[in-house]
């Protein structure tokens, strides 16, 4: 695989409802919804949930991966997306807009940047 371009995006969420950061089934489900509507193509799967609460989870692509790593006790979590297939701004914003809805965030950051 050559790849041209890589384009590298960190989001990070805060004010969500900590049991839905604490919950594998809808954190791998949000990883899934948001490698689909990017047009990504899945490989393997990985999750961890930390004790007493806390999770993360990545997804391997052919295009890179994306992972998400959750701090329940502060309703803040991060997810980090590398993909060498570039994502326009319209893109962006709908990845943006789905986890926004899928996490109940309050605020939402991201940052993108191409390689």
């Amino acid at each position: 695989m050559h790849a041209s371009a890589v384009q590298s995006i960190t989001i990070k969420v805060s004010e969500v409802d900590s049991a839905l950061l604490n919950d594998a089934d809808e954190l791998q489900k949000l990883l899934r919804n948001v490698t689909e509507l990017a047009g990504l193509h899945r490989l393997e799967s990985v999750m961890h949930q930390f004790s007493p609460q806390g999770i993360s989870a990545a997804l391997l692509l052919s295009e890179s991966h994306i992972a998400i790593h959750t701090w329940p006790e502060s309703g803040v979590a991060y997810i980090a997306m590398t993909t060498c297939k570039m994502l326009d701004d319209d893109k962006l914003r709908q990845i943006k807009e789905l986890i926004a809805r899928l996490l109940g965030a309050k605020n939402i950051i991201m940052k993108e940047m191409a390689l």
